[in-house]
């Protein structure tokens, strides 16, 4: 095979490639009706589930600093080496504060006597700010001002207990939970957002089924295509209105009869 062959081949397929696209876009345009009505359902459907049916979540948090020195001793300024160990000794306090024992005096101590803490770990979580000495406590949960109060107390029990566990260092809180305005789970604008995505990819997908799946032959294109045969000529689809037609049968029926008697 030759370079004028291969070239002719590769155009062949270009083009082939080209009508194809250009089917599908046509197939499309042709449902673009359908399409947008079922993207804009998904969307609706995805917002209503988002927000009847799925459980709203708050979030509060608690920022705490991690001091490497002990809390009664006091210094004019702070060293690069203390800071840099304090951002080590942080994943330490992280995992410290996921004990049960904290969370039974964070129970204790805040009077959070609604909650186990089985429910409170399950709730609570810890976060690295890196390169520093601080991190934080996010609590989690249904109820939205329960989220701040349990925040705060699982923060003052867990430097209370990093105090009296780990030798010569203490956590400082520098800022205090709140209760939160709104929610942080879902979200109604982004559920509405993939339910729109869905329906348009979903719908798009039946009709690009429905197309390829339907063999009919509508035009001349397709016989070709179907048969890889040109075609030699072509009936005229002729139109009969039925009014004409019995028109016509009742004139001949006529004309019979009238001829009959001569």
């Amino acid at each position: 095979m030759n370079l004028e062959e291969k070239d002719v081949e590769l155009e062949e397929e270009e083009e082939e490639v080209s009508i194809d696209l250009l089917e599908i876009f046509s197939a499309l345009r042709s449902k673009l009706a359908w399409i947008v009505a079922a993207s804009l359902f998904g969307a609706v459907l995805a917002y209503g589930i988002s927000s009847f049916l799925i459980t709203p979540l708050y979030q509060a948090q608690v920022i705490l600093y991690v001091n490497n020195r002990k809390s009664n001793t006091y210094a004019e300024s702070i060293s690069r080496s203390q800071i840099t160990t304090s951002a080590e000794l942080v994943p330490t306090y992280q995992e410290f504060v996921n004990i049960k024992p904290v969370m039974q005096r964070a129970i204790d101590e805040g009077g959070l006597t609604g909650y186990t803490p089985e429910e409170l770990l399950d709730m609570v979580s810890t976060q690295l700010i890196e390169d520093t000495g601080i991190f934080a406590i996010t609590v989690t949960g249904a109820e939205q001002f329960d989220v701040a109060e349990i925040a705060n107390a699982v923060a003052q029990s867990s430097t209370s207990e990093i105090t009296e566990h780990i030798e010569g260092a203490t956590t400082t809180i520098i800022d205090y939970a709140v209760d939160p305005m709104r929610k942080s789970y879902p979200s109604n604008k982004r559920n509405a957002l993939i339910g729109f995505l869905a329906g348009f990819v979903l719908s798009s997908a039946v009709v690009l089924a429905i197309y390829f799946l339907d063999t009919r032959i509508k035009k001349t294109e397709d016989f070709v295509k179907a048969m890889d045969a040109p075609v030699l000529g072509m009936i005229q689809s002729i139109k009969i209105d039925p009014a004409e037609t019995a028109a016509k049968g009742q004139s001949d029926n006529k004309s019979e009869k009238s001829g009959g008697r001569r």
